[in-house]
């Protein structure tokens, strides 16, 4: 559940901060001071807790505000997977008044992309508290810059493509999709052949094939056999640097996939547009 797998982030964090983190041990913290620090990551779960992106928004420091862009680009990453923060806590922290790291205990409500069904987990998140223009302001790596979520589909020889979301990175471009076997016999989905993401001002982003599973989808990576009526919810990443504001047309095109029976492998490809 790659959005809010986000424990890696603690390491960033902490390099961000100056501190140390010995390898292969678990996080070490201490109790949150009483201080502003600790009060200034309260107000701003809170107001991710209500939902006020915009509130969440302006505490960001001055790299992560320009890593969004704007708020809109900020509440995007949370509503792409119907994200609502139930409850969090503060656990902890590492650091010093330089800069802090809170480790805050969150019980999060999102939209699984496999079934569109609502779940709740519950994760210890890393966010960061650092001085800036003689304020304190949020760190809280760890996410697409823009993301929207969709339901665009297309078919092909009985296989069915659905794109449930879209994550834009500074060096790629994530696409959630679910892939279902309508025909009658196995079909074999070989996507990290000759899969290509194309948007309409000429972009052509080629498909990013790494053995780092985080970004990486290993059974899709060494290929899935479908049986009939079965299907599987994956992601695909293409190589792409940061794109600007301008709206694009995106549309994927995943191939090969293989029928048994048939005589060549065929490909499938979908329109995306984001869900209204």
């Amino acid at each position: 559940m790659r959005p809010f797998a986000r424990a890696a982030c603690a390491l960033l964090c902490l390099t961000m901060l100056g501190a140390t983190l010995a390898p292969r041990r678990a996080v070490q913290y201490g109790p949150a001071p009483n201080n502003a620090q600790t009060a200034t990551v309260k107000k701003y779960v809170d107001a991710l807790r209500a939902q006020r992106y915009d509130a969440a928004f302006a505490m960001l420091t001055d790299d992560e505000r320009k890593y969004y862009g704007d708020a809109a680009s900020y509440r995007s990453v949370f509503a792409a997977d119907g994200v609502v923060l139930r409850s969090a806590t503060v656990a902890g922290a590492r650091g010093d008044d330089r800069g802090r790291v809170y480790f805050v205990r969150e019980r999060i409500a999102y939209v699984d992309h496999a079934t569109d069904k609502l779940r709740e987990v519950d994760a210890t998140v890393p966010i960061g508290v650092l001085p800036e223009h003689g304020a304190l302001h949020v760190k809280d790596p760890g996410k697409p810059y823009r993301a929207f979520a969709s339901a665009s589909t297309a078919d092909a020889s009985g296989l069915r493509v659905t794109v449930k979301k879209v994550d834009f990175f500074p060096d790629r471009i994530d696409v959630v999709v679910t892939f279902a076997n309508l025909g009658d016999d196995v079909v074999t989905l070989l996507p990290y052949g000759k899969s290509v993401l194309r948007d309409d001002r000429g972009g052509v982003y080629r498909i990013l094939a790494t053995k780092n599973w985080t970004v990486t989808d290993k059974p899709l990576f060494e290929g899935v056999r479908l049986a009939p009526n079965a299907q599987y919810t994956g992601s695909l990443a293409f190589t792409a640097s940061r794109l600007g504001g301008v709206k694009r047309s995106l549309t994927l095109t995943v191939a090969p996939a293989l029928r048994e029976g048939a005589d060549a492998p065929f490909e499938v490809t979908v329109p995306i547009a984001p869900s209204i």
